[in-house]
């Protein structure tokens, strides 16, 4: 009589080394996940429904890749990315997105560390963006996701809200009216030069309310917008040598 074999122990290779956070509201697109990213090698897979479950798991334990969906309901995808760029800015965002590729061509956003896929995914180049992003190492100062991107993403989506952003200098106010800036608002300035000011805060804390009502003041494309506000901090950096 043949002994029961013991079962094989686990090579250090087949242990989850990295932990990745799918977030998505819709049961279908989730056990889709569920089912399609059992064959992503290396990774503990955590699921959450919504952006504050999410929050919550970041909390407990670190997060090496984060995919999340942009509608959902108690914390959509806009606020998870802006606490996520804010409080954990090392850890890298892949959007999904109902935009058809040839609408954003995922150029602007691969500048930070954000990349959008087009629904619903292909999983074999969801898998590919996972892995990529998890063997990306941060270098020198991690900077997250920056506003612009965040609106960058806004004006994608076409989306409709006001902005309440707080930096070290002060609160401000930003108006989106389907994903253009159509008012600002900074202490006693409105319009164009409030929005020049809270465009130059690096990395605020920002919160989402899906109203926008007020009415507009700014008439420039969101592009045009942001690459003025650039040209403007850029002038007001010291040159190198000044005191």
């Amino acid at each position: 009589m043949s002994l029961p074999s013991r079962p094989r122990p686990l090579l250090h290779s087949d242990l989850p080394t990295k932990t990745l956070l799918v977030v998505e509201d819709d049961r279908s697109t989730m056990s889709l996940y569920r089912a399609g990213l059992k064959g992503l090698m290396g990774f503990k897979i955590l699921m959450a429904h919504d952006g504050g479950e999410a929050m919550e798991m970041l909390r407990q334990e670190p997060v090496h890749v984060l995919v999340t969906d942009l509608n959902m309901p108690v914390m959509d995808g806009f606020n998870l990315i802006a606490k996520v760029s804010r409080f954990y800015p090392q850890v890298p965002v892949i959007v999904m997105t109902g935009l058809d590729e040839s609408q954003h061509l995922n150029t602007p956003l691969q500048l930070g560390a954000i990349r959008i896929l087009t629904k619903p995914p292909r999983l074999t180049l969801l898998m590919d963006a996972i892995r990529a992003a998890a063997h990306i190492e941060p270098t020198g100062l991690v900077r997250g996701i920056g506003l612009n991107s965040i609106l960058q993403l806004l004006n994608w989506e076409k989306k409709s809200c006001t902005l309440t952003l707080k930096s070290e200098v002060g609160m401000g106010l930003l108006y989106l009216k389907r994903g253009e800036v159509i008012h600002a608002a900074y202490r006693a300035d409105e319009g164009l030069p409030a929005a020049y000011e809270i465009l130059a805060w690096d990395r605020p804390d920002i919160e989402f309310v899906e109203t926008c009502r007020v009415e507009q003041t700014i008439d420039l494309a969101l592009t045009e917008l942001l690459l003025n506000a650039a040209l403007i901090t850029d002038h007001r950096k010291p040159e190198f040598g000044e005191a």
